[in-house]
Parts: structure tokens; C-alpha cells; sequence
């Protein structure tokens, strides 16, 4: 880690990194969490110790081997996973710099597939913007939300290096969903998202950026309230 006091932001900041399966997210927060002094990354939710209470939950969302947290009770999990949303940025306040490997958007954008394939096939888009809403209620956004992405190849290949397993077509199929409704909704509120597409940048290049816009944040004029 940078133990540089230069890199130590001067108030405690909450940067989420938002994309689908493969993207390259979870690698862009250790790189950012190794510049910043006192940064800690927030795991996504699926990598939860299973010795605590969201783990708990987790192994509950995995019982039948489903990637995507299905068990059948979409409605079920999705409380659920608002409510380990909120616990979680509870828990990490005291952080300098909490960097969470996805938030609120990504319990929105997956779940939103969910109640719309449970109600029949219905537009998620608009799903996705009332689970937002709900969240915001229990919830304050980050001071950076950043969206990553990548080419379809790319998350494919990723995601099944991951598992282990070639992906099924269900599996390719909603994969290319979720990436096309996250950037929906980054469309619909730009000033909200950072987006960093690592088809067209490195992840040094990303890196950059994305210090930068820290740097902005934790500065005097560009510090939020």
C-alpha cells in the first residue's frame, strides 16, 4: 500500500466500482487501493466470509449453484441484498477510503432481471431506477460511483475463466443484459458515473483516470459535502 502522506485524501471518501461479471472491476480496485493511504476494498457481496451474517445470506442465495443469487424468490432476494447493501456502507464508515467492489447499482441491475423475468419479461430498466430509489432511501449514494466496462468477449472470457466452466447460453445471454441495462442507467444520469471502458484503455490508463477523479474529490474546491 502507498504510504505516502501526499496519497492520504484529506476526508474520508467512498468510491464504488459498478459493472458486470468480467469487466475487470475487481483488479481496478486493488490498483486503486494500493494508491491511496488507508484505502480499504470492500469485497463484492458474493465473497462474503461465510462466517458472518452476509455470508450467511450469500450461502443462502447459493444453495442451488445459481451464479446470479436465484432461488426462486426474487422479491426475497432482493430485500436481502438491499439490506447487506446498507449494512455494509454501515459497517464502513470509519474507512479513510472505502473502495466497494459494487453497490447499490449492481443489487438494482441484477435484480432487476430478476423480477423482470418473475413478472414475465417485463422492460427491467424501469425496475432498476425504483430499486435505486429504494436504496437511496436507507442508503447515501458513494462520492464516486464508477462504472466499468468491457467488450462482450472480454466479460465472457473472464467470467468463465472464473467459474471455472464454460458459461451456459442463459448465462451469456444475461451477462450481455446486465452490461447493456448498467449502461442505461450511467446514460440516463452521466454527472453520476465515471465510466472507464477497458476495451479502449489499459488499466493503467483507467488507473489514471480514475485517480484523478479522486483527487478532485478529496480536494478543497472539489470536495463534496
Amino acid at each position: 500500500m502507498n504510504t505516502d502522506p501526499a496519497a492520504a485524501p484529506a476526508k474520508r471518501l467512498w468510491v464504488t466500482l459498478e459493472g458486470a461479471n468480467g469487466v475487470g472491476k475487481t483488479h481496478l480496485a486493488a490498483l486503486l487501493s494500493a494508491q491511496l493511504s488507508g484505502a480499504v476494498v470492500l469485497d463484492e457481496l458474493p465473497a462474503a466470509s461465510p462466517d458472518r451474517l452476509p455470508g450467511k445470506v450469500i450461502a443462502a442465495l447459493t444453495e442451488k449453484n445459481d451464479p446470479f443469487l436465484r432461488t426462486g424468490h426474487p422479491l426475497a432476494e432482493t430485500l436481502a441484498l438491499l439490506a447487506l447493501a446498507v449494512r455494509r456502507r454501515e459497517e464502513a464508515l470509519e474507512a479513510t477510503v472505502a473502495i466497494e467492489d459494487r453497490g447499490s447499482d449492481s443489487v438494482a441491475v441484477y435484480q432487476a432481471l430478476t423480477l423482470a423475468e418473475s413478472s414475465g419479461g417485463s422492460d427491467p430498466y424501469p425496475l432498476a431506477q425504483q430499486l435505486l430509489a429504494m436504496a437511496d432511501r436507507w442508503r447515501p449514494r458513494s462520492d464516486l460511483t464508477v462504472l466499468v466496462t468491457a467488450d462482450a468477449d472480454t466479460r465472457r472470457t473472464r467470467w468463465s475463466a472464473r467459474l471455472g466452466r464454460p458459461l451456459t447460453g442463459d448465462e451469456s445471454h444475461r451477462l450481455h443484459a446486465i452490461a447493456r441495462l448498467y449502461e442505461q442507467i450511467a446514460a440516463a444520469d452521466p454527472d453520476r458515473y465515471l465510466v472507464l471502458d477497458l476495451s479502449e484503455q489499459t488499466a493503467a490508463q483507467a488507473l489514471g483516470a480514475l485517480t484523478v477523479a479522486v483527487r478532485a474529490l478529496t480536494s478543497p474546491a472539489g470536495a463534496a459535502p
